[in-house]
């Protein structure tokens, strides 16, 4: 894994915030560069708020829970990466979804469905769990429902990013075309203008 490097602004581009879950990890396909943006169970507070997987007022009381319990907080990131990379290999590499199962089955254990304003919902405890089961709703709407044909991989042969190709034409190649796509577009260019 590359240096560490904290991540201000967390990429969105995944079309479902399950899906933005996976893409904390950079550079995935390519293991002598692969980055971790969830370095910490701050990283992971900053990650859900920004998403709004949790509001400001969940988070700054996760940040004073983490920092009483800092052991656990730490404990706590590590099952979120292992949820994340349980989601990716279930749906690209036909991985078990036994994982997310049952961290669906503990979230829906520990809340309560409620109706506010018109809408149900779960309400879940106030600790250093709820990133994770809040996460886990998200993974599960994302793979027991969301349209699968259009889940598609950057096809970078490093960068590994997901996302849900709504194009008109189903034909998106790159996470960001002008990151990926640029740069794969310039690589096969000089190629060419070499060749010829």
């Amino acid at each position: 894994m590359t240096a560490a490097v904290r991540r201000t602004v967390f990429s969105q581009i995944g079309g479902h915030r399950a899906l933005d879950l996976v893409n904390t990890v950079e550079w995935r396909l390519a293991p002598e560069r692969l980055s971790e943006d969830l370095h910490d169970y701050d990283d992971l507070v900053r990650w859900a708020v920004q998403l709004g997987v949790l509001g400001d007022d969940k988070g700054e009381a996760l940040r004073a829970m983490a920092t009483r319990f800092p052991a656990d907080a730490e404990a706590e990131a590590d099952q979120v990466r292992r949820l994340r990379e349980a989601v990716y290999e279930v749906l690209f590499e036909e991985g078990d979804p036994g994982i997310v199962a049952r961290e669906y089955s503990d979230a829906i254990e520990r809340g309560t469905l409620t109706r506010t304003e018109g809408k149900w919902d779960w309400q879940l405890p106030l600790d250093l769990a709820l990133p994770r089961r809040r996460i886990v709703f998200e993974a599960y709407d994302l793979i027991t429902r969301a349209d699968l044909s259009v889940l598609a991989q950057c096809q970078d042969a490093q960068c590994g990013w997901v996302f849900l190709d709504n194009s008109p034409r189903h034909n998106r190649r790159w996470c960001v075309a002008a990151d990926c796509g640029n740069r794969n577009r310039a690589r096969e260019f000089y190629r060419r203008s070499r060749e010829g």
